[in-house]
């Protein structure tokens, strides 16, 4: 179950199922009811598995399950497009709000877990970070709505696939890389002995 889990909390799972359920039927409510029960599935074994659901998941689910139904019902993409959307800018929001109400860095709480040499990088730093990862899934979610309004269904698709794909990898790299780069350096003493 712990491998399966593993498996499926790899977002490239995700753009998966959605490339074998859409490239063979060009059928969105097909794709609507994939995602859906693949989210269900994810939520259904991190309870089994974990005892509890990330609240970005948990989040995320929240959204896609009425707006997806709406999907399904009224027979319209609109509603699980704008999805994505939503989940990006709250997610911006929510990097923004936790460190301008609570004083808590959500960036520096997660990737603080990845080692312990990332708690000496200066709160200024984490704070860039932060605000940098924030305004670009904001930006991001507009580019989706860019997306939608300019194109196609296939166009969305291959945006969501390849473009949000390739611009979160830039967005994780750039901050990643600004994070790493503003690691102290360690100093090494030399003793000279007479």
């Amino acid at each position: 179950m712990a491998s399966l889990l593993k498996l499926l909390n790899n977002p490239l799972t995700l753009l998966a199922i959605m490339a074998v359920t859409w490239y063979p039927t060009r059928d969105f409510l097909a794709l609507t009811a994939a995602i859906m029960v693949f989210v269900t599935l994810q939520i259904i074994l991190e309870k089994m598995v974990n005892g509890e659901i990330p609240d970005f998941l948990f989040g995320s689910c929240c959204l896609l399950i009425p707006l997806g139904s709406l999907t399904l019902f009224f027979r319209d993409p609109l509603f699980l497009q704008w999805k994505f959307s939503v989940v990006y800018w709250l997610f911006g929001l929510i990097l923004i709000l936790s460190r301008l109400l609570g004083k808590k860095d959500i960036l520096k709480s997660m990737l603080s877990l990845a080692g312990p040499q990332l708690k000496a990088v200066e709160d200024i730093v984490w704070k860039r970070a932060n605000y940098s990862m924030a305004f670009g899934l904001i930006l991001l979610g507009f580019l989706n709505l860019y997306v939608i309004r300019i194109g196609d269904m296939d166009l969305w698709i291959n945006f969501k696939f390849y473009g949000a794909t390739i611009y979160n990898i830039l967005l994780f790299g750039a901050v990643g890389y600004y994070i790493f780069k503003g690691l102290p350096e360690e100093k090494t003493s030399t003793s000279i002995s007479d």
